[in-house]
């Protein structure tokens, strides 16, 4: 008896592995992949934060909207993120004292200073479609230069004292550069 289940997985197994064709079928034959316009211009690099993004509705004004929101949500998402891993490295550096005030101090300050910025972003991409159906297809593609994100926030920080006494500018910029290089 036990001999048969035995041979009966490996015979299961056979025929699964023969099913799966040993690995050599393509796991993209009848697949079709699907590009988006302005998606490779929404790739955030060294010097810049991009986002890409769609939507689709019925007006194409709303679609427009939609796009542009979502691409601002998910540009200001990166930005946060690379601020926060910025301000973490940056606090690892610093004097114990003065950590846990800082690192709520300035993410406060960053998240006013990100939404401030965001209404300056950068268009570089904007393609519309009326959809099979009915309706709109917006695309979009936004950026917003580091040196911006940087400037805005060296400027904040020189209105709060406190915040101005425990910034080393040049630490900093370093620990901004270092994070904003893993992005390419």
């Amino acid at each position: 008896m036990r001999k048969i289940s035995i041979l009966g997985l490996f015979a299961i197994g056979a025929l699964l592995f023969a099913n799966c064709g040993g690995g050599s079928k393509s796991v993209t034959k009848g697949r079709q992949e699907i590009t988006f316009p302005c998606q490779d211009q929404g790739k955030s690099d060294k010097n810049h934060f991009r986002a890409s993004a769609t939507a689709k509705s019925a007006d194409l004004n709303a679609a427009k909207q939609k796009a542009m929101l979502n691409a601002k949500q998910e540009l200001a998402s990166r930005i946060a993120s690379t601020i926060k891993s910025v301000t973490e490295n940056y606090i690892n550096e610093m004097d114990a004292a003065n950590r846990s005030e800082f690192e709520q101090s300035y993410q406060s300050l960053t998240k006013d200073v990100v939404n401030q910025k965001l209404n300056n972003v950068s268009v570089l991409c904007e393609k519309y479609f009326q959809a099979e159906g009915g309706g709109y297809e917006a695309f979009v593609a936004i950026e917003m230069n580091k040196e911006d994100v940087i400037s805005s926030t060296e400027s904040a920080i020189s209105k709060d004292k406190k915040l101005e006494v425990m910034y080393d500018r040049e630490k900093f910029r370093k620990q901004f550069d270092e994070e904003m290089s893993k992005l390419e």
